[in-house]
């Protein structure tokens, strides 16, 4: 099989803070210090946006890097709770220059784009949550067995030595499991693309470090209690598939800011970015066209 070319972007990295390797992809104006900041959640990396970022990169300077622990980043002992890496991520927009951002957060990511948005409001235009909404407001749900429990590694995943012991040489059942359950799709992530997101979880410390993001948890949920005292005042759009998040998204994040819109994002699953990732671009372009249009506003 011959693998597609590679996505029209730069790779960057740099030893910033406590990581030795902070690694980013990029498009778009290199210089300008307004950007568009996309962060991925798990099991995927930066190459979860291959086609959103070449899109969106048109007419704007777009980041996206991979969190500490997964893709090129280093994979460290601890740091993962989101306030940290926030930290990490503001290290990197330091070095890049970027004073201003709007800042889309998937999954987890949306985790540290809302530490990141809570922490340095003055630097985020704007919010995007896809498919997240924090602990207290939606994620300890899927902590929780029911009938048919689709959040099991929600739990499972905060003891990481136990989760790599029973999961480690099953990387490839693992994702299998995860593309396959909350897909309108089940076939939006290619044959090429399993085979990237497998390769990185087979690195050594490459799951404990991954599964180290949930078992942030119960760290995060006290940050989290004390940020959402104070309602962000950014715009926010609220994401979720259909057959994902859905509708639960808008109500979640109404509670955490005071301008936010939303919807539903049709035949989609948790996999938004694969499954319609040009209705997702015209979403996200729509929305900072929008706020900036605001912003010019006398």
């Amino acid at each position: 099989m011959t693998a597609p070319a590679s996505p029209p972007w730069t790779h960057g990295s740099a030893s910033l803070g406590a990581l030795s390797t902070l690694h980013w992809v990029e498009a778009g104006t290199a210089d300008s210090a307004e950007a568009v900041v996309l962060i991925h959640g798990f099991p995927q990396h930066s190459w979860m946006w291959k086609q959103v970022l070449p899109a969106l990169a048109g007419t704007r300077r777009v980041i996206a890097p991979d969190q500490r622990g997964m893709g090129g980043t280093s994979i460290t002992a601890t740091g993962y709770d989101k306030a940290t890496l926030a930290q990490d991520l503001h290290a990197l927009l330091q070095h890049l220059g970027v004073t201003r951002a709007h800042l889309v957060g998937y999954d987890l990511g949306g985790g540290t784009a809302y530490a990141f948005a809570s922490l340095y409001p003055g630097l985020v235009r704007s919010l995007v949550e896809i498919e997240y909404a924090p602990p207290g407001f939606g994620y300890e749900q899927g902590l929780q067995p029911v009938p048919d429990w689709q959040g099991w590694q929600l739990a499972f995943f905060t003891q990481p030595d136990v989760a790599v012991q029973f999961i480690a040489g099953r990387e490839r059942q693992l994702l299998a499991w995860y593309f396959w359950h909350w897909s309108h799709n089940p076939d939006a992530i290619d044959l090429h693309d399993f085979e990237v997101y497998v390769r990185q979880l087979q690195k050594p410390g490459a799951l404990r470090g991954g599964f180290s993001h949930f078992a942030s948890v119960f760290e995060d949920a006290t940050a989290v209690k004390q940020w959402s005292q104070k309602k962000l005042a950014m715009p926010v759009l609220a994401l979720g598939g259909e057959r994902g998040a859905g509708a639960y998204m808008l109500p979640a994040w109404q509670a955490l800011a005071s301008q936010v819109r939303g919807g539903v994002m049709a035949g989609a699953g948790h996999w938004i970015a694969d499954e319609q990732p040009a209705a997702l671009v015209q979403r996200l372009a729509d929305f900072f066209t929008e706020v900036e249009t605001a912003e010019a506003r006398p």
